[in-house]
């Protein structure tokens, strides 16, 4: 992940000091509290998911950026789509390792403040949200 800025175009690598746990595609209790449910909710529901910037991540796994896919250990299963997983406990079958989030605090500078941002990611793939300070950027659905 690379950062830039303008005019300067100053770039910055972004890859380190993550944080990353599993989510769970069946269960929004175990994936953080993240549904339509609650990140829509008008009652405030959403600052109790991962999404929220003060949602407490103290026990997630540090890091620097990867595929978490690619650490599952290899499996022989009949449900496995080889295309697309490549022998890999992930999708429907699998909803404990079907849902990875990342999360990272970074501080802009206030004599950066008013200054044009951007953020690239090199590696995004499958259903991908992104949120910045709890609002909502959007999503990437394939890789």
């Amino acid at each position: 992940m690379v950062v830039a800025q303008s005019p300067a175009k100053k770039k910055i690598n972004f890859d380190d000091d993550w944080k990353f746990a599993f989510g769970n595609a069946n269960d929004p209790a175990k994936d953080f509290n993240y549904s339509i449910a609650t990140i829509f909710s008008k009652t405030g529901a959403a600052q109790k998911t991962a999404i929220d910037p003060k949602f407490n991540d103290s026990n997630w796994r540090k890091l620097s950026l990867h595929d978490w896919a690619v650490e599952l250990p290899f499996a022989n299963s009949p449900n496995f789509d080889v295309q697309s997983h490549g022998y890999k406990p992930v999708g429907g079958a699998y909803p404990e390792t079907s849902i990875g989030w990342y999360r990272k605090k970074f501080t802009v500078d206030q004599k950066d403040s008013g200054q044009l941002f951007q953020i690239q990611f090199d590696g995004v793939f499958r259903d991908a949200g992104f949120w910045v300070n709890g609002f909502y950027l959007g999503n990437h659905k394939s890789g």
